[in-house]
């Protein structure tokens, strides 16, 4: 996958590093100072705090600007490229041999940083952890729990496929050699970035879930993750790049999940989004249709409460992707 060229660096961070926190931002002014607080007030010297600046008109670049912590690096686009481009540019950017991605409008609970240091120091053989975390939206918050038990690379996939396991890119830590090896994000995915990248760390490396919710994920109302629009489009791209829903079984599972969204949109009263989810659904190339697609959708329904009823803990939910 490409990596965007270097750019001019701003500002850079000084010391030998453990782990790098790598916060894609775009139109984040309001958020970020309770984001890169949650990280700065790590009293770590061997931490780096890196930040892309996706092209923002906000006044982003000036904020970034005014910050006076060695352990900051920042770098602006020119013009905006996607959050995976800029979490591919400051995985680049960065040093440490762990990097830990954080969204600009989500926090870390204190301790996560010593925390992820500590478990990697301690698990040479795993290359990446998934967390569970704290879904906060208006006066609500909802706690959003991994099983207990990392099931098996093979097994790993199917729960990713099938979405059974709750997921936000602010939770995801990886090697750095393992990131590089698989070339990082996929830059042209708008939706389920994270998924698919764990898809194919699962391919290679161990990814082990973690026991903790030490990550807070606020829903902004222009969050990807909260907007039912454009969900059929990012699913079909999603589809594209995981061959694996060709396979035996997955047909109802797909159904499920490409009728999901438009429900969802209409449960919700978003009656002109459920259409034109509809029409986007009639226009993909890679998601199922015709007459059998609604039986399909209970069968793949009662097939993913089987799988998730055959954990070791319930998830509380999966993420809105």
């Amino acid at each position: 996958m490409t990596i965007l060229p270097p750019l001019p660096m701003e500002t850079s961070g000084v010391a030998t590093r453990r782990l790098a926190v790598v916060i894609p931002a775009r139109n984040r002014r309001e958020s970020l100072p309770r984001t890169l607080a949650s990280v700065l007030c790590s009293p770590r010297v061997d931490i780096e705090l890196v930040v892309i600046d996706d092209g923002s008109t906000d006044d982003t670049d000036n904020y970034l600007a005014s910050l006076d912590d060695p352990r900051l690096s920042w770098r602006r686009m020119p013009v905006p490229a996607g959050a995976n481009r800029a979490r591919n540019e400051g995985a680049a950017l960065s040093r440490a041999p762990l990097i830990a991605f954080l969204d600009s409008d989500d926090a870390f609970r204190p301790g996560r940083i010593d925390r992820l240091i500590g478990f990697f120091d301690e698990n040479p053989d795993i290359a990446c952890t998934i967390d569970g975390f704290s879904d906060i939206s208006d006066s609500t918050e909802r706690v959003h729990r991994l099983p207990r038990l990392t099931p098996d690379g093979e097994k790993l996939r199917q729960l990713l496929l099938c979405h059974c396991i709750p997921l936000t890119n602010s939770t995801v830590t990886v090697r750095r050699e393992a990131f590089a090896a698989i070339g990082g994000y996929d830059p042209d995915l708008r939706r389920h970035q994270d998924r698919e990248l764990l898809l194919r760390l699962a391919r290679q490396y161990r990814i082990a879930f973690g026991t903790a919710t030490d990550v807070l994920k606020y829903r902004s109302a222009n969050s990807i993750s909260r907007t039912h629009a454009g969900y059929i489009r990012g699913l079909d791209d999603f589809v594209a790049r995981c061959p694996d829903y060709q396979s035996e079984g997955y047909g109802p599972i797909l159904s499920y999940l490409t009728i999901r969204g438009a429900l969802k949109a209409a449960a919700q009263g978003h009656f002109g989004t459920a259409l034109a989810e509809v029409k986007a659904w009639r226009k993909a190339g890679n998601l199922p249709g015709g007459l059998h697609v609604l039986p399909g959708y209970f069968v793949g329904r009662r097939k993913r409460h089987l799988l998730q009823q055959g954990l070791d803990q319930l998830p509380a939910t999966t993420s809105a992707e």
